[in-house]
């Protein structure tokens, strides 16, 4: 049985994840920032494989690995999606403990994540980290989102240094944009649901090899501009 680690599961594009995997007969365990929240989450998977985790509190992520690893759990694939949203305005609002956090949640932590689950990481394990297009310098005709654009466009260069870093290991990343959602982040107006947005990326990366490592897609499958 393949196993899984999807961050941010308790909703959302996580939470589509961890069913579509599950249905798929995939071991998954999946993280919330609360166990109270995560009640959908546990009706899916079991309690056990439910752990509470702040993707940015370093504490939280180490009692992550100690709980997997005393379970030897060993994983063939991780899915980097927590994420945040802290910004929604121009350059005349923007404020430096809103890039700052977004930084830290969007760009440092599934680099983290990753280097703490390293050991765990199975060859030829896939991680996939969840970014956007609106990460995308070359994309970017309209400005504004400051933390969450450069955040994101951070996460990408870290898909691309992984990607390098990992190849030994026979370990390949990605950078996936899930499309406009309809989630709470996403808002309701969206025009994607979570699970065409989420079956279009399980469809692609089980296509993908360590010879496509390093790339950015979106959830049709179409490689996207850095």
């Amino acid at each position: 049985m393949s196993t899984i680690l999807i961050t941010g599961a308790n909703r959302g594009i996580g939470l589509e994840f961890a069913k579509q995997f599950h249905a798929e007969g995939w071991k998954v365990w999946a993280t919330s920032r609360s166990i109270s929240n995560a009640g959908e989450l546990i009706g899916i998977i079991s309690y056990e494989n439910v752990i509470e985790l702040d993707v940015s509190q370093s504490d939280q992520v180490i009692a992550m690995e100690n709980q997997l690893r005393e379970q030897n759990v060993k994983l063939h694939c991780l899915i980097n999606n927590a994420g945040v949203m802290t910004d929604r305005v121009g350059i005349d609002k923007v404020s430096q403990d809103d890039m700052v956090q977004a930084f830290k949640v969007n760009s440092a932590s599934p680099v983290m994540l990753v280097q703490t689950l390293l050991p765990m990481l199975k060859s030829g394990c896939k991680i996939v980290n969840i970014s956007s297009l609106m990460g995308s310098i070359t994309d970017n005709s309209s400005g504004g989102y400051y933390s969450y654009r450069m955040s994101k466009a951070a996460l990408n260069m870290a898909v691309k240094s992984m990607s390098q870093d990992l190849r030994r290991k026979n370990i390949s990343v990605f950078a996936f944009h899930p499309g406009w959602v309809r989630t709470r982040m996403g808002s309701l107006i969206a025009p994607v649901s979570t699970k065409k947005s989420v079956n279009g990326m399980m469809h692609i990366l089980d296509q993908l090899s360590m010879s496509d490592t390093g790339k950015f897609y979106n959830f049709k499958g179409e490689e996207l501009p850095w």
